[in-house]
């Protein structure tokens, strides 16, 4: 297997947990807020902010593997 198809299986596994904690970390900040304690928001909001760096992150390494296969606009 070439390796930045790899490199782009990793961005996009990084890109999907990182969403799914995402949704997640806004579920428990917003909507459902009233089912969790003030600490358990306060950690949701920041780790909506942190995940989201994280999602980015991969987001690049995602299209880094794909320009270097030749496969980008």
């Amino acid at each position: 297997m070439n390796v930045f198809k790899k490199v782009s299986m990793l961005g996009g596994s990084v890109m999907l947990i990182s969403l799914s904690i995402l949704i997640t970390s806004l579920l428990i900040s917003f909507p459902l807020a009233d089912h969790f304690t003030i600490i358990q928001q306060a950690i949701a909001h920041i780790t909506t902010i942190v995940i989201a760096g994280v999602f980015k992150v991969g987001y690049v390494i995602f299209i880094v593997g794909r320009y270097e296969r030749g496969l980008s606009i």
